[in-house]
């Protein structure tokens, strides 16, 4: 049975700015007036969803090898992205939207229609090569989560985002909004 697909979603950038003051190692998802995009659901535990935001390929990632927390997205023999599953993070419902290339305007500026549409046709590409590897991400999601939890003086687990304060913070940050 094939496992539910990966989509693309967009979190709230003020949880993640939040989540930023406790974690160096949650991503920046602020860059002018472009979209990161995180894909998603990986894992869920307790109360929250795990997403991982999507890096643009650079020269450095042709040496870096594959492992539990490092994936490329590749067309052919090119690295189109790469997923670091190490900075994965907690988000609630709340504070994560699907997002609907309908809608892709509101994240992003295009001075285009052209550009708006190879954008989106990217998108599009990239993820159906992301779901094609889903089984291994996914697998990796919940072993990186659980060598985080279990062994957190190995060398894995220091690359990683701090998943249980992040969880924990997430819960005050969903507690300090409803109120």
């Amino acid at each position: 049975m094939k496992e539910n697909k990966l989509k693309w979603y967009v979190a709230d950038k003020e949880y993640v700015n939040y989540l930023r003051q406790f974690d160096e190692k949650v991503e920046n998802i602020e860059y002018n007036a472009k979209l990161k995009p995180y894909i998603g659901i990986l894992i869920t535990i307790n109360e929250f969803n795990y997403y991982v935001p999507i890096s643009s390929a650079k020269e450095k990632h042709y040496k870096i090898r594959e492992g539990m927390d490092f994936i490329k997205i590749m067309q052919s023999d090119r690295i189109i992205g790469v997923l670091n599953l190490n900075n994965m993070i907690p988000i609630s419902d709340e504070n994560v939207k699907e997002l609907k290339y309908k809608d892709i305007e509101n994240y992003r500026n295009f001075s285009s229609d052209k550009e708006k549409t190879l954008y989106i046709a990217f998108l599009s590409f990239e993820l159906d090569l992301i779901n094609d590897k889903i089984e291994r991400i996914k697998k990796n999601a919940i072993k990186l989560y659980n060598e985080k939890i279990n062994n957190p003086a190995s060398n894995l687990s220091k690359r990683c985002c701090n998943f249980k304060l992040l969880e924990e913070k997430g819960r005050l940050y969903n507690k300090k909004s409803s109120n």
